[in-house]
């Protein structure tokens, strides 16, 4: 009997396949191993990769939450209590050498993933430290960059110069942020441009801005809009009455409508 299994098991279609397989993988076991455990290598590195880059997106987060506790922190002289994790300054200048020194850190040790925008937190307030020219500086290096906050570095870049008399500066900066707006309103653009131009004392230029920017959404006027015929009345008060009229909307139904509906 035990002769007769072991003939069988010889003209066996599952040991024949057995065998063959047995025989082709003998000689290539080395090279299939160091296979296996390349893939194995390289599975182990995406896993690592992967924790790596989620517990670093939650540091990241964790820290730029940090920033904006001390950014919003109050200030007051005695000190406030505070619960544990938030954060109170005596001084302006206490709280923003605070807040930079943690917008800083961010971009420094998680450039990937807040660089550039903490950069822009840190530059605004380093406005307000030892005259502002670190920070001034610190809005044009990113201003001159290619990215999402290159068009609101160099709008707040030229909201400084304007609010510090530098109004050549600002005008050259709107003018730049004229061309290429990102995603800063346009309106907002023309209307700041309108205003410098009004204190050089170039009023035609100011009150043609003005003008273009109140004919704008007459039936609907947003609030830039509202605020442009504000100007334009105190500056040029003859060109209101040459601004579009609004569209009339019908109020009531008019006969034909009602006898249709009848």
């Amino acid at each position: 009997m035990a002769k007769q299994h072991t003939e069988q098991l010889k003209h066996d279609p599952l040991m024949d396949q057995y065998m063959k397989t047995t025989a082709w993988v003998k000689p290539r076991m080395k090279p299939i191993l160091t296979g296996l455990a390349a893939i194995a290598a390289v599975l182990v590195l995406w896993f690592g990769y992967q924790w790596f880059s989620k517990r670093s997106a939650e540091r990241a987060t964790d820290a730029m939450s940090t920033a904006y506790k001390i950014e919003a922190a109050p200030v007051a002289d005695p000190l406030p209590p505070t619960l544990p994790g938030n954060y109170a300054f005596k001084t302006e200048e206490e709280k923003n050498r605070k807040t930079v020194e943690a917008f800083e850190k961010i971009a420094s040790d998680y450039s990937s993933q807040y660089g550039d925008i903490a950069t822009y937190y840190a530059a605004i307030h380093k406005l307000d430290l030892d005259g502002g020219a670190k920070g001034e500086e610190a809005l044009k290096s990113l201003a001159n960059k290619n990215s999402m906050i290159s068009s609101k570095a160099r709008l707040t870049l030229a909201e400084r110069y304007e609010a510090t008399g530098k109004f050549n500066e600002a005008l050259a900066e709107y003018q730049k942020l004229k061309t290429a707006p990102g995603n800063v309103s346009e309106s907002l653009v023309d209307f700041n441009t309108a205003r410098t131009y009004e204190a050089l004392g170039k009023t035609q230029e100011a009150s043609d801005l003005y003008f273009n920017l109140a004919s704008q959404n007459r039936d609907k006027p947003a609030s830039i809009n509202t605020k442009a015929l504000l100007q334009l009345a105190t500056l040029d008060p003859a060109r209101v009455e040459k601004l579009p009229e609004p569209e009339k909307k019908d109020l009531l139904p008019s006969r034909t409508k009602i006898a249709t509906a009848k």
